[in-house]
C-alpha cells in the first residue's frame, strides 16, 4: 500500500487518537519501552523520531510497531491496519489494553461522533447502546446489567483518566461517569454533615475547561469557579474564571467502578 494520502490521513490519525488520550511523544516512546523490557524484543520500540515520522506520514508501521501502537493507544492492531487500509477480518479484535489514558475524557454523544473523531469513538447510530459499549470496550469488558441502564439519549459519559486523583478514593480512576447535561448550573449547598463524603452527599459535576476535562466539587462566585478535590486525594484546588475557562457540562448521576488493575497501575505509575 503506497497511497501517499492513506498513510497521511492515518498518522493524521494516531496522532489525533494520541491527543485525545493526553499522551505525549515522549510518554508513548516510554510505555513503548516498558512493553520492549516485557517482551524481550527491540521491535516493539517506537522512539520519538519514529513516532513523529509516522504522524507525518513519512513512515508505515510494522507489525511489530503496531502491536505496541495497538496495546499503547487502547485499540485493536485489526484497526490501526484498517488506518491503512489493510483489512483483515480474521484477525483477533478481542485484545484488551495494558495501559489506560492519563486524561479524563468526555465520549461525544451519538450525533457528534457521527461527524467528530468516527475513527477513535467508532459510534454506531443504528444502537442506542452502540457508542458507549464501543467505547468502554476499548479498555474492559462491562456487566450486562449496566448496559441494560444505559440511555445516549438522555446521557452523556465520562471516564476518569489514569492521573486524574481529583476526586479518589470517591471517584478512582477508571472510573466511568453518567453525567447530566440538563443539570449544568452549579447550585448553592448547604455544608455536608458527613464526616466522610459520599455520592449521595455534594453534587459532583463534569468540567470542560478547555485543556481537557475535569470532575468534582464545585463552587462559583464572582465569576470565578472552584473545583474542590476530595479531602483526601491531596489535589489542590483549582480556579478558573467561568465560562472563559472553565464551562460545567453537567452533573455526575451515577458512576460504575472500574479502578484500574494493580499491573495497570503500576504501568501507568512507571511512566510518570
Amino acid at each position: 500500500m503506497t497511497d501517499p494520502n492513506v498513510i497521511q490521513r492515518a498518522g493524521a490519525k494516531l496522532k489525533r487518537i494520541r491527543g485525545r488520550l493526553g499522551l505525549s511523544i515522549r510518554e508513548v516512546e516510554r510505555r513503548s519501552r516498558r512493553i520492549v523490557e516485557d517482551g524481550e524484543n527491540p521491535d516493539f520500540f517506537l522512539s520519538r523520531g519514529l513516532i513523529a515520522d509516522v504522524e507525518a506520514g513519512l513512515y508505515i508501521p510494522g507489525s511489530f510497531k503496531v502491536l505496541s501502537l495497538s496495546e499503547i493507544y487502547g485499540l485493536t492492531p485489526l484497526k490501526v491496519l484498517g488506518f491503512y487500509g489493510i483489512d483483515r477480518p480474521d484477525s483477533d479484535p478481542r485484545e484488551r489494553p495494558v495501559f489506560w489514558p492519563p486524561n479524563t475524557q468526555l465520549f461525544a454523544p451519538p450525533d457528534e461522533a457521527k461527524t467528530r473523531d468516527k475513527d477513535f469513538l467508532e459510534a454506531k447510530p443504528t444502537k442506542d447502546t452502540g457508542l458507549v459499549t464501543d467505547l468502554i470496550d476499548l479498555w474492559r469488558d462491562i456487566p450486562v446489567p449496566l448496559l441494560r441502564e444505559i440511555d445516549t439519549r438522555k446521557f452523556l459519559f465520562g471516564y476518569v483518566g489514569a492521573s486524574d486523583r481529583t476526586m479518589s478514593p470517591l471517584l478512582p480512576p477508571g472510573t466511568y461517569l453518567q453525567i447530566d447535561p440538563k443539570q449544568n448550573r452549579v447550585k448553592k449547598e448547604p455544608p455536608q454533615p458527613e464526616a466522610e463524603p459520599t455520592l449521595r452527599g455534594r453534587a459532583i459535576y463534569f468540567l470542560d475547561i478547555r485543556t481537557g476535562y475535569a470532575c468534582g466539587w464545585c463552587e462559583l462566585k464572582n465569576g470565578i469557579l472552584t473545583l474542590v478535590p476530595h479531602p483526601h486525594s491531596g489535589e489542590q484546588t483549582r480556579t478558573f474564571h467561568y465560562p472563559l475557562e472553565a464551562e460545567v457540562v453537567g452533573r455526575v448521576t451515577a458512576v460504575f467502578f472500574l479502578p484500574i488493575s494493580d499491573e495497570g497501575a503500576r504501568r501507568n505509575e512507571r511512566e510518570k
